[in-house]
């Protein structure tokens, strides 16, 4: 297989002084596939990502592996790490997991998010409303979200959650920008509808909303997945 070009991968020296390679290595690699940069399928050759990053093979297997356990990559024929493909189906699956995960962390949010807790979010929902920037709107539905199951006071189910986005954040971040999957009119209505039930105190009502809420980014995504899938059929075929 033909190595991958690596110019995408960006490099931190002041970073790699303050941890260990192997991290340094590894967040490099992370923050490429996540962000869409390095594409599903890429071929990660080891020679070429220890002479990018500078180091030795030894730190790049290391963070290899870290990235293989979180299943961002995986191993092909004759030991060549790839970039790891998810088919629309898998992206549903995660999608449905999360939804199941944070709607319950939210149910027990709810009696604990004060008054002031509530008018934060009500102001991080309007100030998500003027942002236009794709990437700064994805961070703050982040901090949004996070903002409630925080609250929560479950560590292994953040920690689940954690890791199901970050196996489809690739996606949400290069099938989600303007023109396709981008949706924030309806994003800020739903999560309006979060913070209303979570006023009135309805946990039930408001696991229900934030799982709905979850569940309708996935199936905008899966959709939009299998339509690119049937167009690369049309034209290859």
């Amino acid at each position: 297989m033909e190595s991958t070009n690596l110019s995408a991968l960006r490099r931190d020296t002041k970073l790699k002084t303050r941890r260990i390679a192997a991290d340094y290595v590894a967040d490099g690699l992370r923050e490429a596939i996540q962000s869409g940069r390095l594409a599903d399928g890429a071929v990660l050759s080891q020679a070429a990502i220890a002479e990018h990053f500078e180091v030795s093979r030894v730190p790049v297997r290391e963070a290899m592996r870290q990235l293989l356990a979180e299943g961002l990559i995986q191993w092909k024929a004759h030991h060549v790490a790839v970039v790891r493909t998810l088919s629309p189906e898998r992206i549903g699956e995660l999608f449905d997991h999360r939804a199941v995960l944070e709607g319950y962390i939210t149910e027990r949010a709810v009696p604990l998010l004060d008054a002031a807790a509530i008018a934060s979010l009500k102001s991080k929902n309007e100030q998500m409303r003027e942002i236009s920037d794709h990437e700064r709107w994805l961070k703050a539905n982040g901090e949004f979200h996070d903002a409630i199951l925080d609250v929560g006071g479950d560590e292994t189910g953040l920690e689940l959650i954690e890791w199901l986005r970050s196996r489809s954040r690739r996606y949400v971040r290069m099938w989600s920008g303007p023109g396709e999957l981008h949706r924030p009119d309806e994003a800020g209505r739903e999560h309006a509808e979060i913070i209303r039930l979570i006023e009135l105190g309805d946990a039930p009502g408001a696991r229900a909303a934030v799982e709905a809420h979850v569940r309708h980014t996935g199936e905008r995504l899966v959709a939009y997945g299998r339509a690119r899938e049937d167009a690369a059929v049309v034209d290859g075929g």
